[in-house]
């Protein structure tokens, strides 16, 4: 100890006798808190509004809008306006496309969004049973910053979002106001689904007194031959018949062409169902896929929103196994056999969504696992979206494109029951012909009614089904609760299904500063850098001349190391205080954050100085690798999760981890004991640092000779 002594107080002496030494040694303890403070102001708020908006965006619309409902729709202009009230971004407005990419071009904007010109149409293309899938066009600038277009990026899903919200809050809210408007006049959609049933059940027993009149007509042709000749009194009659049946046929014309429209209507509000439907899988889908990023954003679903979807699939199933026993009771296969693929996925996704629990934030194999699964989940949603778009399409081909078949088929068996009932009245009226005339006009009359009665049948069959399948649903719990909806007003309903989940935002060790979530990594890099200077511009070997008789290395080691652990201590102090009133970070225990920058202080210093004490000019440059590595694989300003492999392997052994881990429990607040468990470890790594440099002491020494007399025998060495 007496040595130890001596070698502080000699180097005391030595300091405060010169100038030089003290501005040095003041340069070293200031350096390190500027190079912290100015990386930390520098990076206080870049992704807040007042940063974000001096990031420029061109904009331009060449859409030229649609009519949907009655109401004159341009989602260009709808866009346009929404931004212009939007200053998350700096939204350059330009005239024409030429003009926005020439500014994404020449630099003058990091990005440009076009909305083409047939985005409205392209919108509400599925109101016609016509899917086009509206795009939106964005270019980006991948040259001028890297960081950028990440922020740009998270703008244009906004925008994305927004455009979304407002078409459906736009289609939503006239159907609200149609319902609303037809029940203010007395008219209710229910009892219209069975009025339709009924009429097409009507329908289906006029078809049916058709085909018996047919059926007389054949036995008054077989016969006519023999009542003409036995007397003229049956001309009367079949005069009597033909016009019944020519009746009969125009109120089949146009009872079926009422069906026709009605029915269409029908196809377009299930479609749009459907495809609202729709539009909320995709918003699941891309939740799912924000799970996906990393492992404290997929606990924050399992624990958070998990049971709410649950819940809405669950509830979702239910009502499709319902929609699937309509359409079997109507002999409706197809649309049966797509809804119950549709409940399959939709019982698999949501057994696979309860199989999902927490992981462990530092267990890469759990959240592998995780990953896996979640994958899986993303395939089920993205085939559910497959199946309701099959499901829709289906829809229009049973139900909206076969009613054509059904009024074209009737409107040519009324046409051939016409044309074959004129035939007969010019027959019946020319009377005087030959019987060998006759005849081949009768073989005619029963072909062609026998094929008219044909595609009466099958007409008739179609309309059963139907009015079976109207019927169902007009009863249906679907439809109540859907007409409920709608009944409660546009606004209501249209809020719901632009935003058909709410995330509850609940934070934990919320920090809303962005500098003051980095200010660990910037100090913890400063005190790193300061420990190195110390190495770099302090002897850690005494001469000889200089040095008390009987040194021992130990006490050549301490003695000495007293120096550098005070100046690295006064750096941890100005560092840590400095970031706490000057720089002005939040904190949420200021007098631990100061303690955790002076352990990490004490151990940074015995690193550096056992390395340059027993390595010398090796020491200092393996000092500089260990920084480097520790820069970019320390997890300071990405999570260690996403850095290449190598990086994770070393993390574990990384000071930086600890030291940053320390203080970023007193910027955001305790848990367990963690904090103190950080400290340990450091303080573990100091003392494992003084045995290593008894260790390396001997090798390090006959090494450092050598690479002293290499140096000089070069030349040009210092």
């Amino acid at each position: 100890m007496k040595n130890i002594r001596w070698i502080i107080r000699h180097d005391a002496g030595r300091i405060f006798k010169s100038v030089v030494a003290i501005v040095v040694l003041m340069g070293l303890c200031l350096v390190p808190c500027l190079y912290a403070w100015f990386n930390i102001f520098s990076n206080w708020d870049p992704y807040g509004q007042s940063a974000t908006s001096r990031i420029r965006v061109s904009v331009v619309s060449e859409d030229k809008g649609a009519e949907v409902l009655g109401v004159k729709l341009n989602l260009g202009d709808t866009i346009i306006g929404a931004l212009e009230s939007n200053d998350q971004i700096g939204w350059v407005f330009v005239d024409s496309k030429e003009e926005a990419l020439w500014r994404v071009y020449s630099g003058d904007c990091y990005a440009a969004l076009l909305v083409p010109s047939d985005f409205s149409r392209d919108f509400i293309s599925f109101l016609t049973l016509r899917f086009e899938h509206p795009q939106l066009t964005y270019y980006e600038n991948g040259k001028k910053n890297a960081i950028a277009p990440k922020i740009t990026g998270q703008a244009k899903t906004a925008v994305q979002n927004q455009v979304n919200a407002t078409v459906l809050q736009t289609l939503v809210s006239g159907a609200s106001e149609i319902v609303l408007a037809l029940e203010a006049n007395g008219i209710d959609v229910e009892q219209l689904l069975r009025d339709l049933s009924d009429r097409l059940q009507e329908l289906s027993l006029r078809l049916a007194d058709a085909n018996a009149a047919l059926d007389n007509l054949i036995n008054v042709a077989n016969s006519a031959q023999a009542l003409l000749l036995a007397s003229s009194t049956l001309v009367g009659d079949m005069s009597s018949t033909i016009g019944y049946t020519g009746e009969l046929a125009g109120i089949i014309a146009g009872d079926v062409a009422g069906v026709d429209l009605t029915v269409r209507e029908l196809v377009t509000q299930i479609s749009a169902m459907l495809q609202g439907l729709n539009a909320n899988i995709s918003t699941f889908y891309s939740e799912l896929s924000q799970a996906l990023l990393d492992p404290e954003t997929y606990n924050e679903f399992i624990n958070g929103s998990r049971e709410e979807r649950l819940q809405a699939i669950n509830d979702l199933r239910a009502r499709v196994q319902e929609l699937q026993s309509l359409a079997n009771t109507a002999g409706l296969s197809g649309m049966a056999r797509l809804l119950g693929e549709l409940s399959g996925t939709l019982g698999e996704l949501g057994q696979s969504l309860s199989d999902l629990a927490p992981v462990d934030v530092e267990d890469s194999e759990q959240w592998a696992a995780a990953q896996e699964r979640m994958t899986e989940l993303l395939e089920r949603t993205s085939r559910i979206s497959e199946l309701l778009s099959s499901l829709i399409i289906e829809i229009a081909d049973t139900i909206g494109i076969h009613i054509e078949d059904v009024v074209g088929s009737v409107n040519d068996a009324a046409s051939s029951v016409a044309e074959l009932l004129k035939l007969i009245q010019e027959k019946t009226a020319a009377a005087s012909g030959t019987l060998a005339s006759m005849a081949g006009s009768v073989a005619r009359l029963e072909s062609g009614v026998l094929s008219a009665k044909s595609g009466i049948a099958t007409i008739r069959a179609k309309l059963l089904e139907m009015a079976e399948f109207v019927d169902a649903l007009a009863d249906s719990d679907f439809l109540r609760e859907v007409m409920e909806l709608l009944r409660n007003g546009p606004d209501v309903l249209s809020s719901r299904i632009a935003s058909p989940i709410k995330v509850a935002d609940e934070p934990f060790y919320l920090v809303d500063s962005y500098g003051s979530q980095m200010s660990p990594f910037y100090t913890v890099l400063a005190q790193w850098v300061g420990a190195l200077f110390c190495a770099v511009l302090l002897k850690t070997r005494i001469r000889k001349e200089d040095a008390p008789p009987n040194l021992t290395m130990p006490q050549h080691f301490f003695g000495r190391y007293a120096l550098f652990l005070i100046i690295c201590v006064a750096q941890a102090l100005i560092t840590s205080l400095g970031n706490l009133l000057y720089v002005d970070i939040l904190c949420t225990h200021p007098v631990f954050f100061v303690l955790a920058a002076v352990v990490t202080g004490i151990c940074f210093s015995m690193i550096n100085y056992m390395l340059a004490f027993t390595l010398g000019a090796a020491g200092l440059a393996v000092s500089v690798i260990v920084m480097v590595l520790q820069v970019a694989g320390s997890g300071g300003t990405y999570p260690v999760e996403v850095l290449p492999r190598p990086f994770q392997i070393l993390y574990p052994f990384m000071p930086y981890k600890f030291a940053m881990n320390a203080m970023r429990e007193a910027v955001c607040g305790f848990y367990g004991l963690y904090y103190w468990k950080n400290l340990g470890i450091l303080l573990l790594i100091t003392l494992g640092c003084v045995g290593m440099a008894f260790v390396l002491y001997l090798p390090g020494k006959w090494l450092n000779g050598i690479l002293e007399s290499s140096k000089e025998k070069s030349g040009i060495m210092i």
